[in-house]
């Protein structure tokens, strides 16, 4: 049989664990029309399962009707999104009404007003399309990946906000780290995303994580054991880049096996691989992107030892006070490296990070 598991970056994973519901809230807050979820903004860790559940919603919605225009944050970001709702328009025969002459570059509109500057042109061509779409009941989504503070994206925005204003058929769906869209909304131009709503992907719940993987290898006649089945799910925290890594690597192993039993053996067999796709894909990035200061606490909660450590010690190990300490405690919460273990302790949101982070202090002693 084929591996269902797929920890492939970017693309939509045929397992979409505990993200179904939040998906279809998504798509019926959309078809709304005057909802919150109108402008909204994706935010998680680096295999979250932020495209997915971005894919998914577009996947959908195009299914019942809606025009998705997918972008890319690149120099051609505004030339691409008017060519898309161009095509679109000839597609159903609609681009020959609009009498508005503009031009980007590389777009060229026969049209009857001329020599308009490149902002106002953007914004009056953009403006054109949508009314179309909207004076013939066609929904617009647009969708924007690894989103970032830009002078494109600011100005993006800033003419999206008067569409809104004019009840144009058209809404904004954008994912990015959490560094990035906390940037994005503390923007002086893009104080509107201030607003925007927040979709914040959590941890998948343990619980359904161990019921998925017990289901899966069962219906592919595979038997694993209660114990084996509680530690590869503890492998994982939930975190959902690694439910589908994990899952992969353990598929691997066990179609090798003579006698389709998982046992946690197996899963050890595996863990090294496991635990070096995560380094490599993940968490060299997540560590390089951590202030010096950042670096200094999670190394502080490695040295503290532990499953979960108490804020006091990580304070005395940094020689700082606490309020000192919670300025990076808030910031790291944020950036969905660390959580809260209760009162007064925090631990690791990542699994097998802090291993990461301790090979990492071995190294810079070299």
């Amino acid at each position: 049989m084929q591996n269902p598991f797929n920890p492939s970056f970017g693309k939509m994973p045929s397992i979409f664990l505990d993200r179904d519901s939040l998906s279809q809230r998504v798509i019926s807050e959309l078809n709304r029309g005057d909802s919150p979820f109108q402008t909204s903004l994706i935010y998680g860790q680096r295999g979250a399962g932020k495209t997915a559940l971005m894919t998914d919603v577009a996947n959908e919605l195009k299914k019942q009707g809606w025009l998705v225009i997918d972008l890319i944050l690149d120099d051609d970001f505004l030339t691409s999104l008017i060519s898309q709702l161009q095509s679109h328009l000839a597609k159903v025969h609609l681009l020959k009404d609009i009498d508005v002459k503009v031009s980007l570059p590389g777009i060229q509109v026969d049209t009857k007003v001329a020599n308009q500057n490149e902002n106002s042109n953007f914004q009056t061509l953009f403006h054109a399309l949508l009314e179309k779409f909207t004076s013939k009941g066609i929904n617009v989504l647009i969708t924007i990946d690894e989103v970032k503070a830009t002078p494109l994206l600011r100005k993006l925005i800033s003419s999206y906000q008067i569409m809104l204003r004019d009840n144009l058929n058209v809404s904004l769906l954008m994912a990015g780290l959490p560094d990035n869209v906390s940037e994005i909304q503390n923007d002086d131009v893009l104080t509107f995303l201030l607003r925007a709503n927040r979709i914040t992907l959590n941890p998948l719940d343990v619980e359904s994580v161990k019921t998925t993987y017990k289901q899966i290898f069962t219906k592919a006649g595979f038997t694993i054991e209660n114990d084996a089945l509680l530690y590869m799910t503890k492998q994982t925290l939930g975190f959902a880049y690694a439910f589908q890594l994990l899952g992969y690597w353990v598929w691997n192993e066990a179609s090798q096996l003579t006698v389709k039993k998982i046992t946690i053996e197996n899963i050890q067999n595996i863990l090294d691989q496991y635990i070096s796709d995560l380094n490599r894909n993940v968490y060299y990035k997540v560590y390089s992107e951590l202030t010096p200061k950042e670096r200094d606490f999670v190394q502080a909660m490695v040295k503290a030892g532990g499953a979960k450590v108490k804020m006091q010690t990580i304070a005395k190990i940094m020689k700082k006070n606490s309020n000192y300490v919670n300025v990076y405690r808030r910031k790291l919460l944020d950036e969905q490296v660390i959580s809260t273990a209760g009162y007064g302790y925090v631990s690791f949101l990542l699994p097998h990070f802090d291993e990461f982070i301790e090979q990492q202090m071995i190294l810079d002693e070299f």
